[in-house]
C-alpha cells in the first residue's frame, strides 16, 4: 500500500508538473492565434461591411443582451433605416427586423472569412514552431559523436570509396601517362590491363586495398561462401590467379575448367602427380614444408618430438636428393615404413643421425611415429599421371585465370588435412620469394581456416605477402577455434592484419565481442534528463546534464541476432562499417567436386603395416647371423624375444612401436643423455665405443652370458662387496626412476633401460 502511494504521488507531481510545461509551451502559439484571429476579424468587419450594417448588427447586438438581461421586452427604440429615416419598434422584435438580419449575414459572413484565413496563416507557422521546438528538444537529448569509429549507411560508404578511388585513380594514372590518360577512357584502362578494385559483397574496395588482406566471419549458413563465389567469379572474368581452398567441393562445381585449373586433392581421380621434391630443393624449402606437415598446433612449449620429427624428415630428403632417388616412393619406403636401423644408415653423418641412434630406440621409435603420424597422407599421392609444380605454377607457368583447388571431404580431413596444409603453404611461400610488386598477382581463398592444421606461411604471409602481391582471404567459424589452432596470441595478430572484414552472424558471445570490438568504439557526448518535484510548484525542474562515455559502436548481441546473409562490412583507412545484404545467385555446375581416384593397390589406403621390428639397446643381435667357419646360416637370438626367451605378442610389439611420447624419458636414455643428443653430439668412444653396421659378410656370433658379461664390463659385478655397497647405496634414486617409469628395476647383469614388455 505504502509503495503505491509512493508510486500515486510521483506519477501525480510528474503529470502536474507536465501539463504545466506543455501549456507554458502552447501559450505562445495560442496568444499569437488569438491576436491574428482578432486582426482578421476587424480587418473583414471594416472592410466587409457598411456603416449602416455595422449600425445594424450593432443594435442587434443591444437587442440580444437587453433580452437576456430579461427586462422590458416592449421598451420602444428608433431604428435608422438606410435612406435616412428612422422607425419605431419594440426591442424585442429588432433582431427580427429584415434589415438587421441581412447585416447579421453579412456579419456572420466576414467573420468566418476572418476565421478561414487566420487558420490558414497560423496552422502553417504552428506546424513549422511545433518542428522546430521537437528538432531542438531531440537534439537537446541526442548524443554527440566526439571522435573514434563511425557507422554509415550502404550507399553514404559506396560514395565515400567511390571519391576516394576516382581521386587515387587520377594520381596514378597521371604520374604514368600523363594529362592524356583520360582520352583513353575507362574501358580501354581495362583492356589496357590497368588496375581496377574488385568487390566483396558487391561493395567496391578501396583503391589497392585487396592486398591488405580480408577476413570472413560468421557461424555455418550465415553466407561465406555466397561473397566467395562471387569474389571467385570476379577473379575468374578479370583474368586474376587463385589459389583457393575448397572443403565442400562448392568452387570445383562451379569454376573447375580442366584446361587451365588444377585439382590437388590425394583422393580425387583429377589429382596430378605431386612430389615434395617438385617444390622443394634446398634445405630451407624443406623445413617450411616440415612445419606444414608436422604442425605444431597451439603453440604449446613442449615441441621437442616436433622438432626431432621434422628434423629427421628434413634430413631423409637431402639424404634422399644426395642419392639420387628423390621420389615419394623412396621417401615411404626409407623412411615411412623402413626399419629404425635403415633410417639411421639413410641419417648417417647428419644433424638428425643421433635422433634414430639404435642405442636410443625408444626416442627414436616415438620421434618417427610423430613423423609418420603426420606425414603418411604423403603415401597416398598419385604414383602415376602429369607432374605438377606449385612453385611452378605460382611463378606463372599457368593459364591466365587458372586456379588450384585445395580439396577435401570432410570425411577424409583426418587424413588429408596435413598434406592440404602443405601445399597452401608452398604457395604461399612461393609467392613471398618472387620480386615485389603493387599488382596482385594470387588471390589466396580459405573457406574455413580452421579445418586447415597451423599453416606457418599464413602468419608471415599476412604480414608481407601484400608486398608480393598475395591477397588472402580467410574465413573463420568462431575465434575460439583460431585458438586453438594458433594459439591466443597468434589468433589475435592473424586477425589484426585481415584488416578488411566482412562480420555476418556469430552463435557465440566470445567471437560476438571480438567482432564488435572490430568494428570500434566512439566516444559520445550523452544528456541525461533528470526531475525535481515537491510541495511547491516552485520546485518542480526538469535538468539535462551532460555526459562522456565510450561505447561500441555495435553491441555484441547485436551481431548474435543478425539473419543470415546480413552483415556489417570494414574496410580500413578510416572508412566507415556499414551494413550489408548478401544475394544468392544460381550458379551452373560445371564439373563434380569430387571423383574418387582408384588405386594402384585394391587396399593402398587401408594397407596395415608390419609390426616394427626395431632393435632396443641391447646385447643381443638382430636377425640371422652366419657362422664364419661353415658358411652356413644358424638362427639368431630373435629381437622379438626377451631376455628370457620369450617372444613378445603382436599386441606387446605394436604397443612398443606406437609407444607414446610421453613415455620415453631420461631413464630409457642412461646411455646417453636427451640433451646430448638434441645438441648433435656423438657417443663418446671411451664409454660406449664405436657404432657402426655389421657388413654383408661378417659375422654376429651368437650372445651368451659369458659374453654378455664381457661386453657390459661397465656393470657392477654383484658378488663384489665394495660393488653391492655402492649399489645399494645409489638404490633409492634408482628405485625413484623406477616408480616414475612404472617398471620393475633389472637384474644387475641385464641391459640398462631395458625391461620387460
Amino acid at each position: 500500500m505504502k509503495r503505491n502511494l509512493v508510486n500515486f504521488t510521483r506519477g501525480s507531481q510528474l503529470l502536474g508538473h507536465f501539463g504545466f510545461m506543455f501549456a507554458s509551451g502552447l501559450k505562445a502559439p495560442l496568444i499569437i492565434a488569438a491576436i491574428l484571429l482578432l486582426g482578421m476579424c476587424y480587418w473583414q468587419v471594416t472592410s466587409g461591411l457598411t456603416d449602416h450594417q455595422r449600425y445594424l448588427a450593432g443594435m442587434n447586438l443591444y437587442a440580444s443582451l437587453y433580452g437576456f438581461m430579461e427586462f422590458d421586452p416592449t421598451k420602444p427604440v428608433n431604428l435608422d433605416l438606410a435612406g435616412g429615416a428612422s422607425t419605431e419598434m419594440a426591442i424585442s422584435t429588432v433582431q427580427n427586423f429584415p434589415p438587421v438580419v441581412r447585416a447579421m449575414e453579412a456579419l456572420w459572413t466576414a467573420l468566418r472569412t476572418a476565421l478561414a484565413i487566420s487558420v490558414l496563416l497560423f496552422l502553417p507557422a504552428f506546424i513549422l514552431f511545433y518542428w522546430v521546438a521537437e528538432y531542438f528538444g531531440g537534439r537537446s537529448k541526442e548524443s554527440k559523436h566526439e571522435r573514434g569509429a563511425q557507422l554509415a549507411t550502404l550507399p553514404q560508404l559506396q560514395a565515400e570509396i567511390t571519391r576516394h578511388n576516382a581521386s587515387e585513380q587520377v594520381r596514378e594514372m597521371r604520374a604514368e601517362l600523363g594529362r592524356r590518360w583520360r582520352l583513353a577512357g575507362q574501358h580501354g584502362l581495362d583492356a589496357a590491363g590497368y588496375y581496377t578494385p574488385s568487390a566483396i559483397t558487391g561493395v567496391r574496395y578501396p583503391w589497392r586495398l585487396e592486398q591488405s588482406h580480408a577476413m570472413l566471419i560468421g557461424t555455418t549458413g550465415t553466407g561465406k561462401t555466397v561473397a566467395l563465389l562471387e569474389m571467385i567469379d570476379e577473379a575468374r572474368r578479370k583474368g586474376q590467379r587463385a589459389v583457393i581452398f575448397d572443403l565442400t567441393g562448392a568452387f570445383i562445381e562451379h569454376f573447375y575448367d580442366p584446361s587451365r585449373d588444377v585439382i590437388l586433392n590425394p583422393l580425387d581421380a583429377r589429382c596430378p602427380q605431386w612430389s615434395v621434391f617438385n617444390d622443394c630443393s634446398t634445405i630451407a624449402e624443406f623445413h617450411s614444408a616440415a612445419e606444414a606437415i608436422v604442425p605444431q598446433d597451439g603453440g604449446g612449449d613442449d615441441q621437442f618430438w616436433v622438432i626431432g620429427a621434422r628434423s629427421v624428415f628434413v634430413q631423409s630428403c637431402m639424404q634422399l636428393m644426395k642419392a639420387g632417388t628423390p621420389t615419394n616412393e623412396a621417401l615411404a619406403n626409407k623412411l615411412i615404413t623402413a626399419d629404425l636401423t635403415d633410417v639411421h644408415k639413410l641419417l648417417k653423418g647428419t644433424v638428425a643421425e643421433q635422433l634414430t641412434a639404435p642405442k636410443a630406440a625408444r626416442m627414436a621409435t616415438s620421434i618417427r611415429a610423430v613423423l609418420n603420424a603426420n606425414a603418411e597422407a604423403l603415401m597416398l599421392l598419385p604414383k602415376h599421371g602429369p607432374h605438377f609444380s606449385i612453385r611452378d605454377w605460382v611463378q606463372g607457368e599457368c593459364e591466365r585465370g587458372g586456379i588450384i583447388f585445395i580439396s577435401a571431404r570432410y570425411v577424409d580431413m583426418s587424413i588429408c588435412s596435413k598434406l592440404l596444409t602443405l601445399w597452401m603453404d608452398t604457395a604461399m611461400n612461393t609467392l613471398m620469394s618472387m620480386s615485389r610488386t603493387s599488382d596482385l598477382r594470387v588471390w589466396f581463398m580459405i573457406d574455413e581456416l580452421g579445418a586447415l592444421h597451423r599453416l606457418p606461411a599464413l602468419e608471415k604471409g599476412l604480414q608481407t605477402a601484400r608486398n608480393f602481391g598475395g591477397a588472402i582471404v580467410t574465413g573463420i567459424h568462431a575465434f575460439a577455434k583460431l585458438k586453438e589452432v594458433y594459439g591466443e596470441n597468434m589468433a589475435m595478430t592473424l586477425s589484426s592484419l585481415a584488416r578488411t572484414k566482412l562480420i555476418l552472424a556469430t552463435a557465440d558471445r566470445e567471437t560476438a565481442t571480438w567482432c564488435s570490438d572490430f568494428i570500434g568504439h566512439r566516444q559520445i557526448r550523452d544528456m541525461e534528463e533528470g526531475y525535481s518535484y515537491g510541495y511547491n510548484n516552485a520546485r518542480d525542474a526538469v535538468s539535462l546534464t551532460p555526459r562522456r562515455q565510450i561505447e561500441p559502436l555495435l553491441l555484441p548481441d547485436q551481431f548474435m541476432n543478425l539473419p543470415r546473409l546480413n552483415g556489417y562490412i570494414k574496410f580500413p583507412d578510416g572508412f566507415p562499417a556499414a551494413p550489408v545484404k548478401l544475394v544468392p545467385q544460381s550458379w551452373p555446375s560445371l564439373a563434380e567436386g569430387f571423383i574418387a581416384r582408384a588405386f594402384d593397390e585394391p587396399d593402398e589406403l587401408y594397407k596395415p603395416r608390419a609390426p616394427s621390428k626395431e632393435p632396443l639397446p641391447s646385447s643381443k643381435s638382430e636377425g640371422t647371423a652366419k657362422n664364419s667357419h661353415s658358411g652356413e646360416e644358424e638362427p639368431a637370438a630373435d629381437s622379438d624375444d626377451n631376455d628370457e626367451g620369450v617372444k613378445q605378442s603382436a599386441a606387446d610389439q605394436k604397443e612398443f612401436a606406437f609407444r607414446e611420447p610421453e613415455e620415453i624419458t631420461d631413464v630409457q636414455l642412461s646411455d646417453e643423455p636427451q640433451d646430448k643428443i638434441l645438441k648433435g653430439n656423438t657417443a663418446d668412444p671411451a664409454t660406449d665405443g664405436p657404432i657402426k653396421s655389421l657388413g654383408k659378410d661378417e659375422q654376429a656370433p651368437s650372445p651368451s652370458p659369458e659374453d654378455d658379461k664381457q661386453q657390459r664390463s661397465d656393470l657392477p659385478d654383484p658378488s663384489d662387496p665394495a660393488n653391492k655397497a655402492r649399489s645399494l647405496s645409489g638404490l633409492p634414486r634408482d628405485a625413484g626412476r623406477d616408480l616414475r617409469e612404472g617398471a620393475v628395476r633389472d637384474e644387475p647383469d641385464r641391459d640398462i633401460g631395458e625391461y620387460d614388455m
